[in-house]
């Protein structure tokens, strides 16, 4: 009976009303983001027909505005919470970097330590813009719950930022929340991992809405780049 249900009520009409709901948001949802979904379809057709090892190429396009949809309602769930931590920890992946065979990060048993060798790779520039507001920077492991666990027994009070793409954001972020610990996130512009490439290159994000994040909760440091 509704009187005693605790939260939400689910009425008989309620199927079909969340079926048209959903059909609508994802008929808006390509509508909206025509320009940025553009060639997922083609490029999802290709890697079923190449029959491709790599599951992720076959990712769907409802799929890509669902996890949109997940990380930005997550970000906003966390950011007074992130804001009110004491520490900050970056946490970006493998893919920021050039992998030129000259690379000095150091993989440690917690994740690869970036030691900013090459001023075009991006994972040098999150570091100059971490050394600014005094936080620390790391490359995502595979075994994330571990290491974040790892990261907030060592730094106390902590708040993260993801900088990842739309397949891993919103899972990286719900993994912190089962951590306890709040994050917020970034999106990179394009993926150029291994697993959207034939011919891996250096992915990229924007510098601007890293800094943005860190600036609402540190206050502003210096001068922005202008990345």
């Amino acid at each position: 009976m509704k009187a005693n249900a605790p939260t939400y009520f689910l009425g008989e009409d309620f199927p079909a009303r969340l079926s048209v709901f959903v059909e609508q948001f994802l008929t808006r949802g390509y509508d909206y983001f025509s320009e940025e979904f553009a060639k997922i379809d083609d490029y999802v057709e290709r890697a079923v027909r190449d029959d491709s090892a790599q599951t992720l190429r076959c990712t769907q396009k409802a799929e890509y505005l669902l996890e949109l949809v997940a990380f930005r309602i997550y970000d906003e769930l966390d950011r007074e919470a992130f804001n009110r931590t004491k520490s900050t920890l970056i946490v970006m992946p493998d893919c920021l970097s050039l992998h030129n065979r000259d690379c000095e990060k150091i993989e440690t048993l917690y994740g690869t330590v970036c030691h900013r060798c090459q001023e075009n790779c991006q994972a040098y520039q999150i570091g100059e813009v971490a050394r600014r507001y005094r936080v620390r920077t790391i490359f995502s492991k595979r075994k994330l719950s571990r290491q974040l666990h790892r990261y907030a027994d060592r730094m106390g009070d902590l708040g993260v930022i993801g900088v990842a793409c739309i397949k891993m954001l919103a899972s990286g972020m719900r993994t912190a929340r089962e951590e306890g610990i709040p994050a917020r996130g970034v999106l990179l512009d394009f993926s150029g991992c291994e697993h959207w490439n034939d011919k891996p290159c250096a992915s990229e994000f924007s510098i601007k809405w890293l800094e943005s994040i860190l600036e609402e909760k540190h206050g502003r440091q210096h001068q922005a780049t202008d990345h």
